[in-house]
């Protein structure tokens, strides 16, 4: 792998899965370059850009925090800052910090909520993943364990001395740190994980606060680890009892390749895992966490580069791929609307275990309106309503033109036939309907929707 030079689809599919999308730049840039080199502008951006990029997001973020004096933003705030963040994955210039602050927002899974947490909460939460997006994810788990927006979504907040809630424990182990294939907790861990855990709360100021006289002082026993009273530190001793099982880095490694490469099945991750995920596993285990190697050793991977596609990718990606390629905003009314009626809304996941996966995407109504994002059928000022005057696209009849235009290798021999029979079918039609009609039947084909 290490002498290999980039294909175009090399460049597409990397991009397509870690970048919110390639363009036409990005394909002329990269194609005949190591792959390698690829891999290390994704995992080590220019001196300086980390800080800088660090330092613009929490100034946007306090600017939308400061513009409502009481920080309990409602659902017109919740919508600007869903356009803000869209638009961030869009313009960036590190695209993988913000696709795996994505990824952990899934995997952590928080959503706004009445009374709590608010807006402000979910933004404070946005940056805490942001920030710690390609660190070290035993960092990762004790920072959101305290995090405000979590301590309320999952009720750490009410844990107290005497009435322990399960509640963040249960998820610690089931969704976040070590999964159940195998399932190497019990319900006593939970209990006694629960106890070593109450005491936090939520001050007026959206911090983390611990109160003595609501922990539980007396001895736990956690995945057989014996924890004394350590009062505040004690969340630290669960989130290293789970991380030191050995379930824990083959069930990391499996949620980066199940969001990143492929679905690599249900099996024992431990008796018989996918090759991947043993790879990425033992690197995390033997590295102490370090998600940034991981990555690496999974994006320079045969079975990344050359093994199965991820299958579909979420709405966001999508929208924003879209956005990027046809040089539009993506933090707009319309575009969100469109995000929205596909089934994803940013800041809002259905449930604790995070967004669907690969085909459950596919419905009636997500296919509906993946069609209505950019044109409704019915109407055929749609288009121009979403997007303004058609972006300088090619030729309708230029296919490898347009391949290249929305960031893709090429056309599969299918899609090509389909593009052409519609073709065929507005012959005598207007230019600009033609080129719309390439373009929206382009974002809803597999080679677009599949990576």
């Amino acid at each position: 792998m290490a002498d290999h030079l980039a294909s175009r689809q090399d460049v597409a599919r990397l991009l397509g899965r870690v970048a919110f999308g390639a363009t036409q730049t990005d394909l002329d840039q990269w194609s005949g370059k190591p792959y390698a080199e690829l891999v290390e502008s994704l995992l080590s951006p220019p001196a300086g850009l980390d800080s800088i990029e660090t330092d613009v997001a929490m100034r946007e973020i306090d600017q939308l925090a400061g513009t409502y004096g009481d920080r309990e933003f409602g659902v017109l705030q919740l919508e600007q800052c869903q356009n803000w963040w869209l638009e961030r994955m869009r313009n960036t210039k590190w695209p993988l910090r913000e696709r795996m602050t994505l990824l952990w927002h899934d995997h952590f899974a928080t959503a706004v909520s009445q009374p709590w947490p608010d807006v402000a909460m979910v933004m404070a939460q946005n940056q805490t993943l942001r920030r710690h997006a390609l660190g070290n994810f035993a960092e990762l788990v004790g920072a959101v364990t305290l995090d405000p927006a979590m301590l309320y979504w999952l009720d750490g907040a009410l844990n107290v001395v005497g009435a322990p809630n399960e509640n963040f424990a249960r998820e610690l182990l089931e969704l976040f740190t070590m999964g159940t294939s195998p399932q190497l907790y019990s319900e006593t861990d939970v209990r006694e994980a629960a106890r070593a855990l109450t005491g936090w709360v939520v001050d007026g100021l959206n911090q983390p606060y611990f109160e003595p006289t609501r922990h539980d002082e007396g001895v736990k026993t956690v995945l057989g680890r014996r924890i004394e009273n350590r009062g505040a530190g004690e969340y630290l001793a669960v989130r290293d009892a789970a991380l030191q099982s050995p379930a824990a880095p083959r069930f990391v490694a499996f949620k980066l390749v199940q969001k990143l490469a492929y679905h690599p099945g249900t099996a024992d991750r431990l008796a018989n895992p996918d090759p991947l995920v043993a790879k990425v596993g033992d690197f995390l285990r033997q590295s102490n966490w370090d998600i940034t190697g991981a990555l690496r050793v999974l994006f320079n991977s045969d079975e990344f580069r050359a093994g199965p596609h991820r299958g579909i990718r979420q709405p966001v990606e999508q929208v924003v791929h879209a956005c990027k390629v046809l040089g539009i905003s993506a933090g707009r009314g319309p575009v969100l609307q469109s995000l929205i009626n596909m089934g994803q809304r940013l800041f809002d996941p259905p449930n604790v275990g995070g967004w669907p996966i690969a085909t459950e995407w596919v419905s009636p109504g997500t296919s509906l309106a993946r069609y209505g994002f950019g044109f409704d059928s019915q109407n055929e000022t749609g288009f121009t309503q979403l997007f303004g005057a058609l972006p300088n696209t090619p030729e309708s009849n230029d296919l490898v033109g347009w391949a290249a235009y929305l960031g893709l290798a090429g056309w599969h021999p299918n899609t090509e036939q389909t593009l052409r029979e519609f073709l065929a079918s507005r012959a005598d039609a207007d230019e600009g309907e033609r080129r719309a009609g390439i373009l929206i039947l382009a974002l809803n084909s597999p080679d677009w929707v599949v990576m």
